[in-house]
């Protein structure tokens, strides 16, 4: 997903997005049409299932019907090839709606990451080299923070704000997940249940 494209602030569109079958489909749609009997055989499920969340993706505007396919075949496309999560506004109901999505979101990338770390080594010796992961602590100031998203945002964009015709071929979806998050409060103080 992208930073800049479509701004989601309404609870009924993140509540929409919030069920891990309905983030695949987008993630199988990222790589171009498909019917729901195509993303039924992917994500072994019904093609009956597949319909009923590609309808519900598409009432929320997230997916469109693609030109016609031959026969009763309906191929689904995405409406746009990211969005943003527009959270300063949110009332306590939008603000729900984002953590039950992040929760989806965040327990998604942990699976990835475990199957990345599982079949590694079955992957060609190129991807196995450009894959990785990085864990780094550093100390900023909320300015410094936001000045380091800023720069991080300029060198990744030109990578990820590629529409689908202008990506180079043997290209694959390549997960990036960055979280610069403070690991305690500026005055030191703990809440509850936060790490020491």
């Amino acid at each position: 997903m992208s930073f800049d494209r479509r701004p989601l602030s309404d609870p009924r569109d993140l509540r929409a997005l919030s069920h891990p079958l309905r983030l695949r489909l987008l993630e199988l749609l990222d790589d171009g049409p498909l019917t729901a009997t195509e993303a039924a055989a992917t994500l072994n499920t019904t093609p009956a299932n597949c319909s009923f969340h590609l309808r519900l993706l598409a009432r929320h505007g997230f997916v469109t019907e693609a030109p016609r396919g031959a026969g009763r075949q309906r191929p689904w496309q995405l409406a746009e090839e990211g969005m943003s999560i527009v959270g300063r506004s949110m009332d306590d109901e939008g603000r729900r709606a984002v953590r039950a999505l992040m929760t989806i979101l965040d327990e998604r990338h942990r699976q990835r990451v475990l199957q990345w770390r599982r079949t590694r080594t079955e992957f060609p010796e190129a991807w196995q080299e450009a894959g990785g992961e990085t864990f780094m602590i550093t100390h900023l100031t909320a300015q410094e923070l936001t000045e380091l998203n800023a720069a991080l945002r300029e060198v990744l964009l030109p990578y990820v704000d590629r529409p689908r015709a202008r990506r180079a071929p043997g290209s694959v979806p390549i997960d990036i997940y960055l979280a610069t998050i403070p690991r305690r409060r500026p005055d030191g103080r703990h809440r509850p249940g936060e790490e020491q």
